[in-house]
């Protein structure tokens, strides 16, 4: 409230603290109190695909944060299972992280589904998290792959005997091993598939051996683990999550060598044409006709934006039976809220692009070589 003190709802030694500022439309979040600096980030629903929580017709827009949130189970589990404080060098507590609704939100309704489907041993589901850059989606993956790992029946059957979390992006793979770890709070829980370690086909035959609960494995790898996992799934009987992140990446050399096997035609020449390959692209050609009817695994698609086959294979039929999205934090509530910014405020038109380069003359158009001009467009996105 302005002009009063805000009292923090939760503290935690060296000064973490947890603290909600709620109106009758609005709740804000901070995971520090420093005075006017303060940060606050929005704690809302989203409304019409935007910023701000949808009308209530029986009260406050805020409700869901008690029914939610503060319901005495929910905020529990967040204590237990969410909460997760990050430490400095010296293994000092400096800060925490709480998660954002639409992360609470997609990670609950995706483990209530697995569930409620988890009683048919032949049941196979896909779904697809359409979350935008800024949703912090390297933290609802981790808590994604962490809970579904942990994943029990009411008969305390498990429902998965690994989760396999697949990523193109070498950072991202980092940040999502120490991501992990840190929810798991235990050492050997999760395997990385690297370079630095042998063979990585070895290294993942052995991790599925284990029966490593997490198995963190890059794009390169991927064709070999979906193989090795859909073997498994058929012959013993086992059951596995693949989580899929989005993450774009140029591929060359011997990479790409690796991923033409299981590319199309159009997907190839795209490729020779300086284009990417990326885990949608890889995901959606490994799910031929045999895939298809893959029994025993549970397949899971992050992406900001879906392509239309990503979205056939792993959309949810609405009452049209058209697919969409199991669930959606959206690129404009993303802009709304302030975590990333409206690109179309500020873009640069290739006719202007090319006047401003070339003292204000315009181009002509004419017919070129066709590898000349590869080099020339290449060079232009590079720069």
């Amino acid at each position: 409230p302005k002009g009063g003190r805000v009292e923090p709802l939760l503290a935690f030694p060296g000064g973490a603290l947890v603290d909600f500022a709620v109106s009758q439309s609005e709740v804000m979040m901070s995971t520090r109190l420093a005075g006017t600096a303060t940060r606050f980030l929005p704690f809302n629903q989203g409304n019409g695909g935007g910023a701000g929580n949808p009308p209530n017709p029986f009260g406050f827009a805020t409700y869901y944060l008690w029914q939610e949130v503060w319901q005495r189970d929910s905020w529990l589990e967040i204590l237990g299972r969410y909460l997760i404080g990050q430490r400095n060098d010296k293994k000092q507590l400096t800060g925490v992280i709480f998660p954002r609704y639409h992360q609470l939100d997609a990670t609950r309704k995706l483990v209530a589904d697995v569930l409620a489907n988890a009683g048919d041993p032949g049941a196979r589901q896909r779904y697809l998290v359409q979350h935008s850059a800024g949703s912090g989606k390297t933290n609802s993956i981790a808590w994604t792959a962490h809970f579904l790992a942990d994943l029990h029946t009411a008969a305390h059957e498990k429902v998965f005997d690994s989760v396999l979390v697949v990523s193109d992006r070498t950072v991202l793979d980092d940040q999502l091993q120490e991501a992990i770890f840190d929810f798991q709070r235990t050492t050997g829980v999760v395997a990385t598939i690297t370079d630095e370690h042998g063979s990585k086909s070895a290294q993942l035959s052995q991790a599925l051996k284990d029966g490593k609960k997490i198995i963190v494995c890059t794009i390169q790898t991927f064709p070999f683990a979906l193989k090795a996992v859909q073997e498994l799934a058929a012959t013993e009987g086992k059951r596995f999550a693949v989580i899929a992140d989005e993450a774009h990446s140029s591929q060359t050399g011997e990479a790409a060598a690796k991923l033409k096997q299981v590319l199309s035609a159009d997907e190839l020449d795209a490729l020779q044409d300086g284009g990417e390959i990326d885990t949608e692209a890889l995901l959606a050609a490994q799910m031929s006709a045999k895939a298809a009817q893959d029994k025993g695994l549970t397949y899971i698609a992050f992406t900001a934006t879906p392509k239309q086959k990503t979205l056939e294979l792993f959309g949810t039929p609405d009452a049209d039976g058209l697919p969409q999205p199991f669930h959606v934090y959206s690129m404009r509530q993303a802009i709304e809220e302030g975590f990333i910014l409206d690109v179309l405020k500020n873009y640069t038109t290739y006719q202007l692009a090319f006047r401003l380069a070339h003292d204000g003359r315009d181009y002509d158009e004419q017919q070129v070589e066709k590898s000349e001009a590869q080099k020339e467009i290449m060079q232009w996105v590079r720069l």
